[in-house]
């Protein structure tokens, strides 16, 4: 686990401890131990008792946290519901931005193709075209140098 996120868990641990027991009652008892045995004891936090939670200076990821374990256990029914759909929208929206962002234009791709084709056949260019090189066999030349020697003409 990325040490941000132990930190973190000692953050929520912190502010867990200083929460009314009727709420942390409504929290899982085998998750604050899985927050205890990950959260990292060496982190610096401390309460700010003349603040509200919210007001209090915390990382991200702690309010991240304490987001979830409001969703999760302590908001009513109704209220998770209206939670789950605010969050199901903002991903359909992100997802949405992110599909706009990589959208490809296929036809202006298609029509390009067309044109380079287009270009290669009017002017007959083709960057990968084999350019036959023809090469005269070993033997050839040697009987070629031989006639040439005694003054015969090769045909």
């Amino acid at each position: 686990m990325k040490l941000e996120y132990k930190q973190a868990l000692f953050e929520v641990y912190v502010i867990l401890e200083n929460t009314d027991e009727e709420i942390k009652n409504k929290i899982p008892k085998k998750f604050i131990e899985f927050i205890k045995d990950n959260m990292d004891i060496n982190h610096k936090f401390k309460l700010e008792p003349e603040k509200e939670l919210i007001e209090q200076k915390m990382m991200i990821q702690t309010k991240e946290i304490l987001a979830l374990i409001y969703r999760d256990y302590i908001c009513t029914k109704k209220e998770r519901k209206e939670l789950l759909l605010q969050e199901n929208e903002k991903r359909i929206k992100e997802s949405n931005k992110n599909i706009e962002k990589y959208n490809i234009d296929f036809e202006k791709i298609k029509n390009n193709n067309k044109q380079r084709d287009i270009k290669e056949k009017l002017y007959n260019i083709n960057e990968n075209a084999l350019i036959e090189v023809s090469q005269e066999k070993w033997y050839k030349k040697l009987i070629s140098r031989i006639l040439k020697i005694f003054g015969i003409k090769n045909n």
